[in-house]
């Protein structure tokens, strides 16, 4: 739509706005370089120490997510050098100048927000619903405790908001939007004609010893890629689950056991008061407004007027439906020790200030008979037998792999799996089946699999899915035979030739042009002026754009040349330029543009923002590191 946003819109700031916002990597990406045995420092940003480990999880990280967007077109040698490791350090740098800034703000986020983006995070959940063991135990495998994870997690939703109010306050004026329209919907009258290079084609020829210098001068551009093919054996939690054996005195008594499980936790709907502070002040303060609702003021007039908890306060306090094990533990057990739907707490202490909490609601749902949750039972119990078995055969598995490194065959046997095989694949990976695995592309091409050919470690492609992969075949990049690639050099040395020679009698009718002489003249297929918007599809996206980036013209026409991508030359005559009228662009069209226009300049907001911080910042940058 709005072109010269697109072209302004790429670049390092655009993957670091996204990168910053991306709320998994709270989880998965900050503990490993928390954990991580390197202490080298690469850069320290006002006191605070960036560590390698980071850098390179970063790295890792954003190389992961270029290799799913390119796929077969993926190359690691684009991710690897100092230029590429110094733009993942000014990211982890402006994240960290944006935390210090929301320490400067005094900004909060309120439990309610920290409580819905874990409860609505699918790594936490069983079969849809948030489970708090789960969570726990997700949280345990990397290191995490809930109250650190969800430290960091607020962490990062404080550097969402502050970014999101920053981009907010970019605003659109009519007068700009209406310039911005004006240039979107601008027609350009123009002229053209063609030089078509297959006039040349019957008049150039290319001899042998031509095309043998350019195979040799370019024999990179003829390679084929390396490729490998891997054996692999597949430890899958749902495959072992539909194994199972059930009946239904098993999955009676499995109902028994766990009824709790099938009439889900009792929520309970809150909404509070927050003054912040831990001084008698704020003591006093919270006391003051408890005073008041009992002398009869409304909780949620003076929580509207009186809360320092800017999330909630507009709603009168209200935090909505949570169950246990979410919120911090003083004010939970503040929560569900109120007995009576409108009974309202003493003041509790948190670490974020003093709480007055009113009860506005209790859900407590019925257990549900046998018969009614049958199908669910079933489930449960196989996922729960299925989860037994599979980390009793992961342990099986890593240690067999590892014990006996030269093949899969022992572990294969010992621990009842089938030994598949993959397609012949690149450095680039598939699109579907263990291939598409940024992990299992990356081992396959590692020294112990490649070079070493011993097993993989196993590879854990998600919580309940484990490979360990072995090589089978290896086919290394190859320059191509040159009688196999003879025809295609001949025929491009031959195309190039001829549209050489369109190239120059392009420029000459061009020259001509401008000096007076008659188009049609010269040439014999020249399209008569007509004038023609940014997205017409009358004309070639190529002429269009060339005629856009003209001059306007002001006594007399303007003419220009250029050689199109099937080796034609284009010449192009402008007359006239009409800038589009605002009031003609339909509502929706222009809600669209004006959106846009927003987010771009939004964008620079936020860009001027941490060019700001960077310069008040103390930063040192250890530049022997990024080598």
């Amino acid at each position: 739509m709005l072109h010269f946003i697109r072209d302004r819109a790429q670049g390092w700031i655009a993957w670091f706005i996204v990168g910053l916002i991306s709320i998994p990597f709270a989880l998965w990406g900050v503990n490993s370089y928390m954990t991580g045995a390197s202490d080298v420092v690469v850069a320290e940003v006002n006191g605070h120490e960036i560590k390698k480990t980071q850098l390179q999880q970063s790295l890792q990280q954003y190389r992961d997510q270029m290799r799913n967007v390119l796929g077969e077109q993926f190359d690691p040698a684009m991710f690897e050098g100092a230029a590429v490791k110094r733009n993942i350090l000014d990211g982890l740098i402006e994240q960290q100048l944006l935390r210090e800034a929301n320490q400067k703000l005094g900004q909060t986020v309120n439990d309610a927000s920290v409580s819905e983006m874990i409860r609505s995070t699918p790594a936490f959940q069983r079969d849809g619903q948030f489970d708090p063991d789960y969570y726990a135990m997700v949280l345990a495998r990397v290191g995490y405790s809930p109250t650190s994870y969800e430290a960091q997690l607020r962490s990062d939703l404080l550097a969402q908001e502050l970014t999101q109010n920053i981009q907010r306050s970019a605003i659109v004026t009519d007068a700009q939007l209406d310039r911005v329209l004006e240039l979107e919907k601008q027609q350009r009258e123009i002229a053209y004609g063609v030089v078509p290079l297959q006039g040349y084609v019957d008049k150039v020829s290319i001899d042998d010893e031509a095309v043998r210098d350019y195979y040799e001068n370019n024999k990179n551009a003829y390679t084929a890629p390396e490729q490998i093919k891997l054996n692999y054996v597949e430890l899958d939690i749902d495959s072992i689950a539909d194994t199972i054996t059930v009946d239904d005195e098993a999955l009676k008594q499995f109902y028994a056991d766990n009824q709790s499980q099938f009439v889900g936790p009792e929520q309970r709907q809150v909404s509070h008061i927050l003054i912040e502070g831990d001084d008698e002040e704020a003591r006093a303060k919270i006391e003051s407004i408890a005073d008041r609702i009992e002398q009869g003021e409304d909780f949620a007039d003076v929580a509207k007027s009186e809360s320092q908890d800017t999330g909630s306060a507009a709603q009168g306090g209200d935090l909505g439906f949570f169950g246990r094990d979410v919120m911090e533990p003083a004010f939970e057990e503040a929560a569900f020790g109120l007995e009576n739907i409108g009974d309202i707490s003493e003041p509790v202490q948190t670490e974020f200030g003093y709480h007055l909490i009113k009860l506005t609601g209790v859900d407590s749902p019925e257990v549900q008979d046998f018969a009614q949750v049958r199908d669910e039972v079933e489930q449960r119990y196989r996922r729960q037998q299925a989860e037994t078995q599979f980390y009793d055969k992961a342990e099986q598995l890593a240690n067999l792999s590892f014990e006996n490194p030269d093949s899969l065959d022992v572990a294969a046997e010992e621990v009842g799996l089938n030994i598949q095989t993959t397609e012949l694949f690149t450095r680039g990976g598939t699109e579907s089946g263990i291939a598409s695995e940024s992990k299992v592309v990356e081992a396959a091409f590692s020294q112990d699999v490649l070079q070493n050919e011993l097993n993989s470690s196993v590879i854990e492609l998600s919580d309940t899915h484990l490979v360990v992969i072995h090589k089978n075949k290896h086919i290394p990049e190859a320059v191509l035979p040159f009688e196999s690639v003879e025809p295609a050099i001949k025929q491009q040395l031959l195309f190039d030739k001829a549209s050489q020679f369109a190239r120059e009698k392009g420029e000459a009718i061009v020259t001509e042009l401008k000096s007076g002489a008659d188009a049609q003249a010269l040439l014999e297929n020249w399209q008569p002026a007509a004038f023609y918007g940014r997205d017409s599809e009358e004309v070639s996206n190529q002429i269009l754009q060339r005629a856009f980036e003209m001059q306007k013209p002001e006594s007399q026409a303007q003419y220009t040349g250029f050689t199109a991508d099937n080796g034609n030359y284009v010449v192009i005559k402008l007359t006239a330029v009409e800038n589009g009228q605002a009031a003609e662009v339909e509502a929706e069209e222009k809600q669209s543009i004006e959106e846009q226009l927003q987010q771009m300049l939004a964008n620079a907001e936020l860009q001027a923002f941490i060019a700001s911080l960077r310069a008040d910042a103390d930063i040192n940058i250890v530049d022997k590191s990024l080598r």
